[in-house]
């Protein structure tokens, strides 16, 4: 629908990196490649933000970017969810299990988000 991914994270996110492209190509895989300012200037310009419970999705909200945030029960996001810079701009999707949460739940967050 008009975004093209940006896949970030650490080196070891690579084989990650590479699954998310085998699903979809136009995916441009930086992990292992950008530092913190570099992480925060591509959450400036990007439209949305989807990941889990990590610093990229706190740097992202702190950014103003549009964040869909994915929490499993390892973590309470009453506790630790990123907070935005305005009311709506974090959506907080939380499982028990990532593994079951649905592509089309978060779509649909998504969807809502740009």
């Amino acid at each position: 629908r008009g975004l093209r991914p940006v896949v970030v994270g650490s080196g070891a996110d690579k084989p990650l990196a590479a699954a998310i492209r085998q699903v979809c190509p136009q995916a441009l895989d930086l992990t292992g490649q950008t530092t913190l300012p570099e992480l925060a200037g591509l959450a400036a310009r990007a439209q949305v933000a989807v990941g889990n419970d990590t610093g990229p999705m706190h740097l992202a909200a702190t950014m103003g970017c549009p964040s869909v945030v994915l929490f499993s029960a390892d973590s309470n996001p009453a506790l630790t969810a990123p907070l935005g810079r305005v009311p709506g701009q974090v959506c907080v999707l939380s499982v028990r299990d990532l593994a079951t949460l649905s592509v089309n739940r978060v779509a649909a967050a998504l969807s809502c988000r740009h």
